[in-house]
């Protein structure tokens, strides 16, 4: 089996057991391939005899794996769903970060690794991603150059005023039809697997990681009428804002982006998605309860 490994470069705590676990993978005759920064980072701290027998490539180019492992926490996770892009490699979290909640497993649990995850007793979840199509146009005094870029999301983009003080009003035009128009600092559009992260923290709904929906979710919205709202992901929304500054930021899963004002954002469902490894018995609620610590009061 071959075996891509991407991670943080926060492991001083964890240092030996990614050691036990690529010497482990070597020694059953797996083929290993680590992102290059990680496996830079490791052999520092590990020394050049470390790097025997692993193969490395960048993130800038996707590998070719049976399995793809994440160490580290949501961030990492990200990280490496974008390295394996629309290869659909399944990903399996290993978290040794704050909350890990796209992971399911743990340094502090190796039976589960060991006799579990590598030993294919997982069972794996297709999630649904975003993809933004960014359109802008040349202005008329020729300063703007038009352009085109186009991005993908696990859980969310997120339109947020940046550096500018007044509010954003932000027109969403759902499949052709009249705007919904939000005012405030900014606009999240959530997958069901970010339902749980910035969505979460502006009071958006959880939903089940494989409901076919989307959220959209005002940030500090300037009316009480301006709910979060659920759509169907097979909805095409056009995203245009207008503010008082030059222009507006846009995140995907946190990696931002600064566009002008007449840029034109369509949202669509991605074409592929992300396949993501979880452990056989456990459920979507337990992940709730055990990282998030919701239904744990009884009264």
């Amino acid at each position: 089996m071959r075996i891509a490994i991407n991670g943080n470069r926060h492991q001083e705590k964890h240092l030996e057991a990614i050691r036990t676990l690529t010497d482990t993978l070597v020694r059953r005759g797996d083929d290993v391939v680590m992102s290059e920064r990680f496996l830079d980072y490791l052999t520092i701290h590990l020394g050049d005899r470390f790097r025997m027998g692993l193969d490395y490539t960048p993130l800038s180019l996707q590998p070719k794996a049976d399995l793809a492992l994440s160490i580290g926490g949501d961030g990492a996770f990200l990280k490496t769903a974008r390295w394996v892009g629309d290869a659909e490699i399944p990903v399996a979290g290993i978290n040794t970060g704050h909350l890990g909640y796209l992971s399911a497993f743990t340094f502090d649990d190796p039976e589960k690794i060991y006799n579990n995850l590598l030993e294919g007793d997982f069972r794996v979840e297709k999630r649904s991603m975003l993809h933004v199509k960014i359109e802008v146009p040349a202005t008329e005094d020729g300063r703007q150059k038009p352009f085109t870029k186009e991005l993908t999301a696990l859980n969310e983009i997120a339109l947020t005023r940046g550096d500018i003080a007044s509010m954003l009003r932000i027109a969403a035009t759902i499949n052709g039809r009249s705007s919904l128009n939000y005012m405030g600092d900014g606009l999240i559009i959530s997958t069901p697997t970010g339902s749980t992260a910035y969505n979460l923290s502006v009071g958006g709904p959880i939903l089940d990681p494989e409901l076919a929906g989307w959220v959209l979710s005002p940030i500090a919205a300037h009316s009480l009428s301006m709910r979060p709202l659920v759509v169907k992901d097979s909805s095409r929304i056009e995203l245009r804002v207008d503010a008082r500054g030059e222009g507006f930021h846009l995140a995907a899963d946190g990696k931002p982006v600064t566009l002008p004002l007449n840029a034109v954002l369509t949202v669509t469902r991605a074409p592929y998605g992300v396949n993501v490894v979880q452990q056989t018995e456990h459920t979507f609620t337990d992940t709730l309860r055990e990282k998030l610590g919701l239904g744990n009061t009884l009264v």
